[in-house]
């Protein structure tokens, strides 16, 4: 009988979700039953559990980020501002389970994967959203003498309440349901252009 043949991304999101079902200690026995191989089969493709986990927790390329290389369109900036921002708190509020079993795993991805600065996965989301404020700077529909400092700045405002539920608990401040929009708006009465 020939072994079943499965892809690389049927692996990562069968892995993903045993990783969010059982917890870190799932064994790669669990996972490669799940997919139905053998457990020699995982480690064709991934040399340890560890690096399995990493690849398979951490954010890939979400949508937005090919929606924004794209560049932004003709409808008002504001109302952008907020459709992307509304993606990216979104995506932060999906991915932090996968965070919580990295951190629970105490995996540094950034070790596991021998990442740099090209490599680490959040430089395209990054250089995007740096492109996309490029553009609309250039244009003159925003003001914005740094983008890449700006674009830093916009998407730490929306990630970092996230990551401090998920590290403080009930300690983390209250930043209140409009969160998201006081901080689009703050962000665009910065950017808007004057006169």
């Amino acid at each position: 009988m020939r072994p079943r043949s499965f892809t690389d991304e049927e692996l990562l999101d069968t892995a993903r979700r045993c990783f969010l079902e059982h917890g870190p200690s799932v064994s790669t026995d669990l996972i490669a039953q799940e997919l139905g191989v053998s457990q020699a089969a995982l480690f064709k493709r991934f040399r340890t559990k560890k690096e399995l986990m990493v690849r398979s927790l951490l954010p890939h390329n979400p949508p937005w980020v090919a929606e924004i290389e794209r560049g932004p369109d003709a409808r008002p900036v504001l109302e952008q501002l907020r459709e992307l921002a509304a993606k990216i708190d979104s995506f932060m509020i999906e991915q932090m389970p996968c965070f919580a079993v990295l951190s629970a795993a105490g995996a540094h991805p950034a070790k596991v994967l021998k990442w740099d600065k090209e490599t680490w996965p959040g430089m395209r989301p990054h250089l995007a959203l740096v492109g996309w404020f490029t553009q609309l700077a250039a244009a003159g529909r925003i003001v914005a003498p740094s983008p890449p400092a700006l674009a830093m700045a916009f998407s730490s405002s929306l990630q970092v309440p996230h990551f401090m539920r998920h590290t403080l608990g009930d300690a983390a401040p209250e930043l209140g349901a409009d969160y998201r929009e006081r901080i689009v708006e703050m962000f665009w009465r910065g950017i808007e252009p004057r006169g």
